[in-house]
């Protein structure tokens, strides 16, 4: 199933192991052979599969070259590197040597990608400041998951990449990590502030201090209940975005899976409510990518998992995205 992606949705791949993203390893090293060949048509073919690999490197290299990297370096056309920005690759993104696409296009005189590969810079933050926020970021991530930052050798969030989304938003997904964290700039010059949310506590992060505080509740949502319509099952199955919560399409797989075996051969559904909605929303996925081929209604497994959710909820759960307001 291929990952729903806009450009307003922006995930910080850490991956620089091989062994580390095992699921898509295979597209991984065929993302990074066709881009360091030039092989544009194969790039984009593979980001047809998975686009939310287009600002990543390939896995065990050293380099750090994403596709906008080395489209840079070879001097493609500009319609290429237009065609990647389009996508979501980062124009700020840089390589393991601090390089820039931009830096590598200038180097190698390729002077047609100039305009294209000069990040645009929308918001206004000193330098020094964001440099400060990320080290407490990173701090951050390490207090809670240092083990699984080494075990994988993780390249944590770099938040110049920011500056030049029109949603200066992120996430991060530590592999091993049930839930992942989410990173909001509030540009305001020196006073500039990183909202870290992960499980149930806000981080404020600025260029002085972390402050902890309990994360806002999402605001709840009801329950469909027996004999609802199409339209409400969608919209409430939208309610918890899966793919934000879970990594990914694959990531999200990987926790459906279990419960969906369990459930074929016993009849059981697990008491956790987030695998419950993480499974109706990949149904919801299925049903739209087999061109809604089957009545997503009647579903004997989505019938089973609203039952189950109305069961364990009392009616009502909170709304669960990356988005959540607040």
């Amino acid at each position: 199933m291929r990952q729903d992606l806009s450009v307003g949705e922006q995930a910080w791949d850490g991956t620089t192991k091989a062994g580390t993203n095992k699921a898509d390893m295979a597209r991984r090293q065929r993302l990074a052979d066709c881009a360091k060949r030039y092989d544009w048509a194969g790039v984009f073919a593979v980001l047809a599969e998975e686009p939310g690999l287009v600002n990543s490197a390939r896995p065990g290299g050293a380099s750090w070259f994403a596709p906008l990297h080395q489209a840079a370096h070879g001097g493609a056309p500009v319609e290429v590197v237009e065609r990647l920005v389009a996508l979501g690759a980062w124009r700020g993104l840089r390589t393991a040597a601090g390089d820039r696409p931009a830096d590598l296009a200038r180097r190698a005189n390729h002077a047609h990608l100039a305009a294209a590969l000069e990040p645009p810079r929308r918001f206004d933050v000193p330098a020094g400041t964001l440099r400060r926020i990320q080290v407490f970021v990173h701090a951050v991530i390490r207090a809670r998951l240092q083990h699984l930052v080494d075990q994988h050798a993780l390249r944590l969030p770099e938040l110049e990449v920011l500056l030049e989304l029109a949603e200066p938003r992120m996430s991060f997904q530590v592999p091993g990590m049930h839930g992942r964290f989410e990173l909001r700039l509030d540009p305001a010059g020196p006073d500039t502030r990183l909202i870290v949310d992960v499980f149930a506590e806000r981080h404020e992060v600025t260029a002085r201090e972390v402050r902890v505080r309990e994360r806002p509740d999402p605001p709840l949502v009801a329950v469909p209940g027996e004999g609802a319509g199409f339209a409400e099952l969608v919209t409430f199955a939208h309610t918890y975005n899966g793919y934000d919560l879970h990594g990914g399409s694959e990531g999200l797989a990987e926790v459906v899976a279990p419960a969906r075996r369990e459930w074929e051969r016993t009849g059981g559904l697990p008491g956790d409510l987030d695998v419950l909605r993480a499974c109706l929303f990949f149904q919801q996925r299925s049903h739209y990518w087999d061109g809604g081929s089957w009545d997503f209604g009647t579903d004997r497994f989505v019938v089973a998992l609203l039952a189950r959710i109305r069961e364990l909820s009392g009616g009502t759960v909170p709304h669960r995205s990356m988005k959540d307001p607040g």
